[in-house]
């Protein structure tokens, strides 16, 4: 009887550490939640005119781990595809380093560290670049940041969007807050 409680002891002991090693670290956990990036699925279906469907480029820094695995995160969180708007969007983590001029994507996420890069994704036409950063969107680097805790709350710089040769259905214009 009593080497069985020992034995329990250890064995929950045990598993314990092993949980906590597999655990997800906040190194590993996405910039974005699996609500932004549903809620960016359906921003794209507001775009005038909406893509149909296609990738939406997560650009992360090149040589940063913690970039290139924040972007990881947020690809996976789009898992085989999200409906959005006239059809499905994927996600594929793009190297700013390669990254060119986004032929193909329908968006640009960024990265965790990606806005150290020195790339502008609001410079890329005909693209709708996201953030979770007000200041990148304040600054006009990016067109539109998200958030969706506590409540959703996107924010897009309008100067950003025309120079980029973005447009919105009206209807989007009542959900956000422009600057």
């Amino acid at each position: 009887m009593r080497s069985s409680r020992y034995a329990l002891a250890l064995t929950r002991r045990v598993g314990l550490a092993a949980m906590c090693l597999i655990a997800p670290c906040p190194v590993c956990a996405a910039s974005l939640s699996s609500r932004d990036v549903q809620i960016i699925a359906k921003v794209l279906g507001f775009l005038d005119p909406a893509p149909a469907g296609g990738p939406i480029a997560v650009l992360f820094a090149s040589g940063s781990a913690r970039s290139k695995a924040d972007a990881d995160a947020i690809v996976g969180l789009f898992g085989g595809g999200l409906p959005s708007g006239l059809g499905t969007v994927t996600a594929r983590a793009v190297d700013a380093g390669s990254a060119g001029s986004f032929p193909g994507y329908v968006a640009i996420i960024l990265a965790a560290g990606a806005e150290k890069t020195g790339i502008v994704p609001s410079k890329a036409h005909g693209l709708l670049s996201i953030t979770g950063t007000d200041a990148l969107v304040q600054t006009g680097d990016c067109v539109m940041a998200l958030h969706s805790q506590p409540r959703v709350d996107i924010t897009v710089n309008r100067a950003a969007a025309r120079a980029a040769g973005i447009g919105f259905t009206a209807a989007f214009g009542m959900l956000v807050h422009e600057i």
